[in-house]
């Protein structure tokens, strides 16, 4: 998996820092053991994964001297080694997570470590009975980790046709990441993939809210006000033979305005991009070919 976001920032209130970084990349590259383990006789369409760190590290750039860019760092090759068990739903969704203790902090990152997983169930979001080529489907899923309530996240996808699983580069380009593409270049397979564009937009809601703060945010005192946009665009190749994810490659966009705002009349605004690009590819066992 690697990943790479870059951030522009600006923040104003209790929280300004005006010595600290407007952009920020952090570029992360892992490499994560995905086991399939014994299902729960009482929920025979639940699937049970245990996905292990074998590899983690990131590098952090930023325009201007940050001091935390070194603890950031060291969180992500912190993960190596780490194990993580998920609980997926007959749907693909996340049921159930352990080991994300000492990971993640708070409800964001519990979000986001779902949403990553996500993406590797194929079926997740698509119709029941089977797809054909040129087939096109969407789904929505409330967006829980942002500080807005009632945004969701719209997905259309569509079957756009069957090709080799291992083409040159189709999703990021050239250049993206320093060993993008480095595992496909020359590769030949005999494999044949499903190969599904999609497209993600963040939907307000269709009622403008008198309060557009969080349930979480409110229990705490704070109300939250403002806009959040986003959009993604993703390339998905399916083995049409084990069902397996080969590959997916994303790039998106981010852009926010909020304000948030306490019973003490204390505020902060927050504005920004975050714009996103990102590659998981299915590489071969090692163990196996032992």
């Amino acid at each position: 998996m690697e990943f790479q976001t870059t951030t522009a920032t600006s923040k104003s209130g209790l929280a300004t820092d005006p010595q600290g970084p407007s952009t920020l990349v952090v570029t992360w590259d892992a490499t994560i053991r995905v086991e399939v383990l014994p299902g729960n006789p009482t929920a025979p369409g639940d699937i049970r994964l245990r996905t292990t760190y074998e590899k983690s590290t990131a590098s952090i750039h930023a325009d201007t001297f940050d001091p935390a860019a070194e603890a950031t760092r060291k969180r992500y090759q912190k993960l190596q080694g780490k194990v993580v068990e998920f609980t997926l739903d007959a749907a693909g969704n996340v049921k159930a997570v352990s080991g994300l203790e000492g990971i993640v902090n708070g409800e964001k990152g519990l979000q986001e470590a779902r949403e990553w997983i996500a993406q590797l169930d194929a079926s997740s979001g698509a119709p029941p009975g089977g797809v054909t080529v040129g087939q096109a489907w969407s789904s929505e899923q409330p967006a829980a980790s942002l500080p807005l309530a009632g945004m969701v996240w719209r997905t259309d996808t569509k079957y756009l046709r069957n090709e080799p699983c291992y083409p040159a580069n189709p999703g990021l380009p050239r250049g993206a990441f320093p060993a993008e593409g480095a595992a496909k270049a020359g590769a030949k397979s005999p494999e044949t993939c499903a190969v599904l564009l999609t497209h993600l937009n963040l939907i307000p809601p269709k009622q403008p809210l008198r309060d557009q703060s969080p349930e979480a945010y409110r229990k705490n005192g704070v109300h939250t006000a403002g806009v959040w946009g986003g959009s993604a665009q993703s390339l998905k190749y399916i083995s049409l033979a084990t069902g397996a994810v080969v590959s997916v490659s994303q790039t998106g966009t981010e852009q926010m305005d909020v304000t948030f705002t306490t019973t003490q009349n204390t505020s902060m605004h927050y504005a920004g991009t975050i714009d996103s690009r990102s590659q998981v590819e299915l590489v071969a066992d090692a163990a196996k070919k032992q």
